[in-house]
């Protein structure tokens, strides 16, 4: 009979999780932007992307990529992960963010900051 190890099988995965850099080692935020026209998702992303970085804080932002499900009910999803190592870091970064992220035109997108997301 095998036996049911979920200590040894939690700390296995923790371990590869802080490996890779995953929570609970890291902490994120995801960017999500959805329309009609794709130039429009992605050149908002983008913008924000841009904008993130010349805030020059302590995060990690990476490309911006499609959704899972790149398409739907005829709109074009795509979407921007912000990472740090430190909460206090990226909340500083999301305070400072969200101005220049109100500002960016967006009329026609539906967008929506998610902090600890659970879906890619």
């Amino acid at each position: 009979m095998q036996a049911h190890d979920f200590e040894g099988w939690a700390a296995s995965q923790l371990a590869e999780r802080q490996m890779a850099g995953f929570p609970p080692f890291v902490y994120q935020a995801m960017l999500r932007a959805e329309g009609k026209q794709e130039n429009e998702v992605y050149r908002f992303l983008n913008d924000a992307r841009t904008a993130g970085i010349a805030l020059q804080h302590q995060v990690e932002i990476l490309g911006v990529v499609p959704a899972a499900l790149p398409r739907r009910a005829n709109h074009v999803r795509a979407q921007l992960l912000i990472q740090s190592e430190k909460r206090k870091d990226l909340q500083q970064f999301l305070r400072a963010w969200q101005p220049k992220l109100d500002a960016l035109p967006a009329k026609k997108l539906r967008c929506s900051l998610d902090v600890d997301p659970l879906e890619f």
